[in-house]
């Protein structure tokens, strides 16, 4: 496997947009469900080359590879078709940034290890390019370091035997990453509980604070009825009801925004009128820290010690 197939784009819904090309530009848009390319009406589009998309006032990006458009209820799919190195130096500038070099490493080595034990994670295609995958702006967050991340680590995987292993990576622990247990039903026992000594304390994630009105919500009561040792709230109580902490964290998010209620590690207190939150760190908590990772690379971490640490029963190779 060289290539794989990528959905862009689809948080914008797109119905009209743009393809520019080295030698040609196609507007593409949708009526009564058919696809329409300069006027002509069409099953699908395929463009050979890297091209640039432009969804008018939402968005223009670039891609490497090939694309291909197609209608589905009421919308146009663009799938990207790119080679594997490109889509991975595209999500290490995505997801790390510009952090030290080593951690840019560890992060290749880390969404590479998802990519091949997540292929075809949908149905039609291997990955979105949302948090829900991993974060892919094609060309727009390449960087020479990014690239050269993807080369150094090039080969290289974290396995769990003669496994590819299950891995994990979020923005902040807050101090201590956490269980599988805590997050999702089921078990992965070479992903355990680590303390982060304070290595991702720079985050802007790392304490937080929240006041949830009452008056926004429909319950009256919230407690926590139980917190695991990695600090992770695993049930709440709501009102007379019972909920996974990971469940409820995700269902409060989804609802006021993912930089609210950020992580299931906190505690609460009832107020007059409004519930207040008291909370560590951004994300599940499971596998790597990346603002940790940051941390790390900075005291002169390399790749392979910050990956033992976030995962040390798994082995890079």
């Amino acid at each position: 496997i060289s290539t794989i197939d990528v959905r862009i784009l689809e948080i914008f819904h797109p119905h009209k947009l743009q393809i520019i090309s080295a030698s040609d530009t196609f507007t593409i848009y949708l009526k009564d469900n058919h696809l329409f390319i300069n006027g002509m009406q069409e099953t699908m589009f395929f463009s050979k080359d890297e091209c640039t998309i432009k969804i008018k006032e939402k968005i223009k990006r670039s891609y490497r590879g090939t694309l291909k458009i197609h209608p589905l209820m009421e919308e146009i799919v663009i799938i990207n078709r790119v080679v594997i190195d490109d889509y991975l130096a595209s999500v290490v500038g995505a997801e790390m940034g510009e952090a030290p070099f080593e951690a840019q490493k560890a992060q290749a080595i880390v969404s590479k290890t998802y990519l091949f034990k997540n292929l075809k994670r949908h149905k039609s295609y291997d990955y979105c390019d949302l948090t829900h995958c991993q974060v892919y702006k094609g060309k727009e967050s390449e960087t020479e370091s990014s690239r050269r991340a993807v080369r150094e680590t090039a080969g290289l995987l974290l396995w769990d035997g003669d496994k590819i292993a299950d891995v994990y990576y979020h923005s902040t622990c807050g101090g201590k990453t956490a269980n599988f247990a805590s997050i999702f039903e089921g078990r992965n026992e070479s992903l355990v509980s680590v303390s982060d000594s304070n290595y991702c304390s720079d985050s802007p994630h790392y304490r937080w604070e929240w006041e949830l009105p009452l008056e926004d919500v429909p319950f009256k009561e919230l407690r926590v009825i139980k917190m695991a040792p990695d600090g992770r709230v695993t049930e709440m109580g709501v009102d007379s009801e019972k909920e996974r902490g990971w469940e409820f964290r995700m269902r409060i998010a989804r609802q006021f925004g993912w930089n609210k209620l950020r992580s299931s590690s906190f505690t609460i207190e009832k107020k007059e009128d409004f519930f207040h939150f008291t909370g560590k760190g951004l994300g599940h908590g499971l596998g790597m820290c990346q603002w940790g990772a940051k941390g790390m690379a900075e005291q002169g971490k390399k790749a392979e010690e910050i990956l033992k640490h976030y995962f040390p029963l798994l082995e890079v190779r």
